[in-house]
């Protein structure tokens, strides 16, 4: 058993972070939408090719997949860096927002970091059971 409920889980999610239905997501794998469906109910667990094949395509941590530890993408460093400078030219409309997100961020105290911290992941959370629905 490589993962059984915390995989199920994890292929819903990456599929539902994708913003793929069922069907997309079972068409860049080559697969059938019903395939799919098993996966996420938890009648079937993907073969070790398949779980490859998730990650490959989509650019999947692995270990994420497996077990939920870790990031769920796995970005180049490269391209990360290039995203991040990006983002940082000062012509850049997001800018002025990145920069005053950050300086506000320092500002608070441990405490209030972490209540930020929360208030994100439960926003984030709430953002893929919205799209579930």
């Amino acid at each position: 058993m490589k993962g059984g409920e915390i995989l199920k889980e994890r292929i819903k999610q990456l599929r539902n972070v994708l913003g793929l239905t069922q069907q997309k997501f079972a068409d860049r794998l080559g697969l059938k939408r019903q395939t799919i469906a098993a996966y996420e109910i938890g009648n079937i667990e993907p073969s070790d090719s398949t779980l490859l094949l998730i990650c490959k395509e989509f650019c999947t941590n692995k270990e994420w997949l497996l077990t939920g530890t870790g990031e769920m993408f796995d970005i180049p460093e490269d391209e990360v860096a290039a995203v991040v400078s990006d983002l940082l030219e000062e012509d850049n409309p997001f800018y002025d927002l990145i920069v005053g997100i950050m300086k506000t961020y320092k500002k608070l105290d441990g405490k209030s970091q972490e209540a930020l911290k929360n208030l994100s992941k439960e926003l984030l959370d709430n953002l893929g059971k919205r799209e579930e629905d």
